[in-house]
This record gives structure tokens, sequence and C-alpha cells, in this order.
């Protein structure tokens, strides 16, 4: 399995393991169990590093491969300054960054075409969602935040299988 698979199938899991929620039972009782604090941190550094190699190996023009880094770097930046302590809310600039995300995820995914062109659209598309329910002070529905992070989960899934 090349490299590039390898880490992006990597960021897949990493990112899973701080998005998606695993019944746990708890008190006689069924609770939704989720990663956060500082493991939740360090898992989102992992998830954006391990992503890089995708970003320079996925076909997109140059202009889209410079959003995809730029994403990948201030995400990271983001995570670490929570993970040192930031006490201002990152959610607006996380937000902004995706506005970012969202100028590779379309381009890469059309020039990959079929499955890709789809995942990448729809994962912009939520994205776009969420900074249009942010410009309106309305939180986000926690079915819409479930949503973006199964569609994170699909289009690295189908970044990786392009990329065998």
């Amino acid at each position: 399995m090349p490299v590039v698979v390898a880490t992006t199938l990597a960021a897949a899991a990493a990112f899973a393991a701080f998005h998606v929620p695993l019944p746990l039972r708890r008190d006689g009782r069924w609770v939704l169990a989720e990663v956060g604090g500082r493991p939740a941190r360090l898992l989102g550094i992992a998830y954006h590093l391990l992503l890089l190699p995708a970003v320079a190996a996925l076909p997109a023009p140059a202009w889209a491969v410079a959003a995809g880094f730029a994403w990948m770097l201030l995400d990271t930046m983001l995570e670490g300054a929570q993970l040192a302590g930031a006490t201002t809310d990152v959610k607006p600039l996380r937000d902004g960054v995706h506005v970012i995300a969202m100028a590779w995820l379309i381009p890469a995914g059309l020039t990959g075409g079929g499955v890709l062109a789809v995942a990448g659209t729809a994962l912009a598309l939520a994205f776009a969602a969420r900074l249009a329910l942010a410009a309106r002070r309305a939180p986000a529905p926690v079915w819409l935040l479930r949503l973006n992070a199964a569609l994170n989960v699909i289009w690295m899934v189908c970044v990786a299988v392009a990329l065998r």
C-alpha cells in the first residue's frame, strides 16, 4: 500500500476517533462517548498532518492544492493553540478556515471525478451550511455536525481509494 494511502486512512481513523461517538454502557444505561480535551486536540493535529501527503498527491489545480495545504496547516495551528491553552473561542476561526477547505474540496473532487467529485462537493456544502448557520449566530444542529463528520470520513476514504 502506498504511503499516501496509508496516511490518508490513518487520518480518517484519527478523525473518526474524536468525531464519531461510540455507544458505551455506563451506570446501567447506554450513552454516547466522545473523545474531548487534550486527546481530541492531539488527534486533530495528527489528522491534519497525516492528510498533507494526500493534498500533495491528489490531482487538482495549483491554487486548489495551495488551499488544501492552507486548510491543513491553519486547522493544525488552531488545534495547537487549543492544546496550549488558548482561551479564545476558535470555532469562528475554524469556520473561516473551512471556506479555504471548500476551495480545495470541490476542484480536487471534480478533477478526480465520479464518487470523489460527489464526496468533495457534499463535504464542501456541509461546511457551507455550518458557516451559514454560524453567520446567523445559530448553533449547528447535532445532525449537521454528525453529517459533517461522516462526510469527512467518506471524503478521506474516497481520496485513499483514488490514490491507491
